[in-house]
């Protein structure tokens, strides 16, 4: 080949390489970019998916498709309306015992039976979600009934022939015997669903010989027709009659063993209201437990009587023990006293629009001084918890509470009708009818999809959606007083046994479980992970750090739910059953090392210089040693600081000295650490200039175990003095107990901060190894021909260089911790707790998503305050990086001036 065709070849291959190099530039470049806008946007996305999951939590209720229609009563005035939860059916009560039967769509009158015959009713008990009721009669007597709706379902071939051709969501009255007339309606999955109406009545029973004026009664569980069948269960009611006596019963059904029939055992206890207030009572209620009995009146005055058992043995009695206003701040009349679902907390409405909700507190656990100065028998006091908005000037009628959830509907005189929510106070719906026109009642329907308003007009029904009433903004981050708490309380309780309790939905309790894993979990791993990494950089030699490395690197490879059930079902019980030697043990060991460091420099200079290499493995028996000194220090610890159980000093036995020692042994080993940095060592260094090698390190032994000792004697001084301190003033002794130490439990913060920190060593420890590893060796040999030690080289040269890489070490450690949910799953406990007790459980944002998400339902508040955890736990990700990523860049600018 000739000399041109070399340079010519070479040439092309040059500008083949050129271009190849400019193409993967091009290629890099745009793959990068890509990379880094798609995770932008990927993340942005996150944020508005949550976003679009929590915004309708605030948005406000509505009512739509408003259906008015005359009522078939007329002008007579029923004594009670209900309508059934698909709103097909709905019966009406009338005084002289009719019960008629309609069509909620069009009104159309079904059927019409008599509950009862020759009697006047004058007083009617009911309860929310239950279909039992308690009539009471004008000769005196009472009569337990249920009133109920019977639903069945008909598949398609085996529906009448006439309602073949209907069509999903049509109706049709349908008789299927001569004594039932229902509704029969096509659902959307293909089945005929039978709407009908079920009664049944017990016999009369007679309580006094004048009329029954007021009457309430405690349902029976279920409500349904067991309320009046023969479940051998206890019926408690309450009456006031004519003759101004109150009388509290509990019917017994007791059934022969040898015919089976069934008589009642009506056991009555009497009270003369005349005894207590002269004038006759205008409302009575009795409480879901039966014990508490409120007589009210127009005044705004209540009582309160409680159910106990007599001093003598024979029985119970019925005793006023407080007097309340429940209209303290107003000359207005109560108008409406009434108990919403669960029957603990009652509706107060009066005659100014004023209306609010109260029930009982136990007085000795609260802090309020004003409520604890309440005494009353039983220990507990009517408190007006909650302050519903009012509407000046519009006299409160009517309150029918849901029977699915706190909210109630509330009928004004003026023709307004209002939907509450109690626990939250929130105003869901203002509303008025056309004309004014007064409401005579407002219920809502029991699925909480509607509306139904009873006027002078007739029937109104809407379609009602109240959104998410049962949590706002501040509920779910500030205290609210939850109905059977002494105070308000920040609780995150989202599943129960049945619908009366409250929906618990705070945010706190989960937040700050989350931060306190984090914290532990940080305090026991990094400093491990940061030190282990600076000695494996810098003070140990290659072989050992390419051995190190790799096996601290393994640790990541363990599984989160291997490490979170070996925490459970392992680690939680061994530290229970000695836990004496594992607090001992996080003094003892880090001294034991520091001790065989110290002895370590008292070694000949020749043979140190020898066992250089070995140094590491050296740390194995020590280790032990450690061990074995805990070991047996903590039959010794425990005698001597815990009375011999940390159990019981964890529950409040004995004195509290030693917590405080807990907390102010690392506070004293800080202030020696200064002290010793800035007045011993200075003077060391000006007075040990002619000290031998021998002689300087037996002086820092010296130094050392004077500096530790005066460590333990300031801690226990100070301990002391923070404890019995107060009592010199006549106070109690300042107890941590009840702060960061408290009751102990199996499944505890300190297990999981010791498990979870060692799942985060490895990641901090590969990152910060690798930082240390990429300051220049230029650095190091400067300092060390400058005449610094490797440690003042690696304090004061090395590690302020490397900050930045060390601090994104931390930063990508606290998000794996925060972020982590099998380990907290499994070993936390998941008791939504907001104390930092290290010996008790926790809740976090993520363990809460993980267990609850499956089972939510989809669209429910439940479900959506999910999503408002992950948006919080995305938020306070995102914050704590942000804030990292600026303090990096601080430290890499200070690292470049170096």
């Amino acid at each position: 080949m000739s000399q041109d065709e070399k340079s010519f070849s070479g040439r092309r291959r040059r500008m083949k390489t050129r271009w190849t190099v400019a193409v993967a530039d091009v290629l890099s470049e745009f793959v990068i970019t890509v990379g880094g806008i798609g995770t932008i946007v990927a993340v942005m996305a996150v944020f508005v998916v949550l976003v679009a999951r929590v915004a309708p939590l605030g948005l406000p209720a509505s009512i739509s498709d408003e259906v008015t229609r005359e009522t078939h009563w007329g002008s007579a005035k029923p004594v009670h309306l209900a309508v059934d939860e698909y709103r097909t059916i709905g019966w009406v009560l009338f005084d002289d015992g009719r019960l008629e039967t309609f069509r909620v769509d069009n009104g159309e009158k079904l059927a019409e039976t008599q509950l009862f015959a020759d009697k006047q009713l004058s007083a009617i008990s009911t309860s929310v979600g239950r279909g039992g009721v308690l009539l009471g009669f004008l000769d005196g007597t009472i009569q337990f009934a249920s009133v109920d709706f019977k639903t069945s379902f008909i598949d398609v071939v085996d529906a009448p022939e006439e309602f073949q051709g209907m069509k999903p969501g049509e109706r049709a009255t349908f008789k299927p015997s001569d004594n039932e007339t229902g509704v029969i309606e096509l659902t959307s999955q293909g089945q005929y669903r039978l709407q009908l109406l079920t009664t049944n009545a017990m016999e009369p029973l007679q309580v006094s010989d004048k009329a029954i004026l007021l009457l309430d009664h405690v349902p029976e569980p279920g409500g349904g027709g067991n309320a009046v069948s023969l479940s051998k269960e206890d019926r408690k009611y309450v009456a006031y009659s004519a003759d101004g006596k109150l009388r509290y019963g509990i019917v017994a059904e007791e059934e022969d063993f040898l015919t089976g029939d069934v008589t009642l055992n009506n056991e009555t206890i009497e009270l003369d209201i005349a005894d207590i207030q002269g004038e006759r009572p205008n409302f009575l209620l009795q409480t879901a437990r039966g014990n508490d009995v409120f007589l009210a009146w127009k005044s705004g005055q209540m009582v309160r009587l409680v159910r106990q058992n007599a001093e003598d043995g024979s029985g119970f009695v019925l005793s006023p023990v407080e007097k309340v206003d429940l209209l303290p701040d107003t000359d207005a009349e109560l108008t409406v006293c009434d108990f919403i679902l669960g029957r603990e907390t009652v509706f107060v409405g009066d005659s100014d629009g004023g209306a609010s909700g109260w029930f009982l507190v136990r007085t000795a656990e609260t802090d309020d001084p004003q409520l604890q100065e309440r005494k009353t028998g039983d220990g507990f006091t009517l408190v007006r918890v909650h302050e519903l908005e009012s509407a000046p000037g519009e006299k409160i009628v009517s309150m029918r509470a849901s029977e699915r959830s706190r909210m109630l509907a509330v009928g004004y005189e003026s023709g307004r009708f209002r939907v509450y929510q109690m626990t939250t106070e929130l105003l869901v719906l203002d509303r008025h009818l056309p004309g004014d026109v007064p409401v005579v009642s407002a219920m809502i329907t029991p699925k909480d999809d509607g509306l139904l308003v009873e006027s002078e007009n007739g029937l109104s029904l809407w379609n009602f959606d109240p959104r998410h009433p049962e949590i706002s903004i501040a509920t779910a981050i500030l205290p609210v007083w939850y109905e059977g708490y002494p105070q308000p309380r920040q609780i995150w309780q989202s599943s129960s046994a049945g619908v009366e309790p409250e929906m618990k939905l705070g945010l706190y309790p989960l937040i700050s479980g989350t931060l306190k894993a984090t914290f532990y979990s940080m305090l026991f791993g990094a400093p491990i992970a940061l030190l282990a990494a600076i000695y494996t950089s810098e003070f140990t030699t290659y072989k050992v750090r390419t051995f190190v490395k790799p096996t601290v690197e393994m640790m990541a490879s363990l599984p989160s739910v291997v490490l979170g059930f070996l925490a459970a079902i392992v680690f939680a019980p061994v530290v229970e059953s000695f836990l004496p030697f594992f607090l001992t043990t996080i003094v003892a060991v880090p001294l034991t090392f520091i001790t065989a460091a110290m002895l370590w420099q008292l070694m000949p200079r020749r043979i140190g210089l020898i066992l250089e290499d070995w140094r590491l493995w050296f740390m194995v028996p020590v280790l032990f040693l450690g061990l074995f000194v805990s070991f047996q220090l903590a039959p010794w610890v425990d005698h001597l600081a815990f009375e011999g159980n940390v159990k019981s000093w964890l529950n409040g036995d004995g004195n509290g000295v030693v917590g405080w020692v807990m907390l102010m042994i690392p506070l004293g080993g800080l202030g020696a650490f200064f002290l010793n940095g800035m007045v011993i060592n200075p003077y060391l260094r000006a007075h040990a200039v002619k000290w031998s090698r021998p002689q300087f390190a037996l002086m820092s032994f010296a130094k050392f175990a004077a500096l530790v000792l005066m460590t333990f004697l300031v801690a226990w001084g100070v301990s002391s003095l923070l404890y019995w301190a107060p009592t010199w003033f006549g106070a109690l002794p300042w107890d941590p107990r009840g702060t960061f130490v408290d009751s102990y439990a199996q499944r505890n913060s300190f297990v999981v901060g010791f498990v979870m920190g060692f799942a985060v060593i490895p990641i901090i420890y590969t990152i910060a190894d690798d930082a240390l590893a990429t300051v220049p060796k230029h650095l190091r040999s400067a300092s060390l021909g400058c005449g610094a030690t490797p440690w003042q080289t690696t304090v004061r040269v090395v590690i302020p260089t490397a900050m930045s890489g060390l601090f994104s070490a931390l930063m990508i450690g606290l998000g794996r911790v925060v972020g982590e949910t099998m380990i907290v799953l499994m070993a936390g406990g998941n008791t939504p707790v907001t104390d930092w007790n290290i010996f008790s459980g926790f809740r976090t944002l993520s363990a809460t998503i993980a267990i609850e998400l499956p089972e939510a339902v989809e669209n429910s508040t439940h479900f959506r305050m999910l999503f408002a955890a992950a948006l919080v736990l995305f938020v306070i990700t995102f914050l704590i990086n942000t804030a990292a990523e600026i303090v990096r860049l601080r430290f890499r600018k200070r690292a470049y001036q170096l």
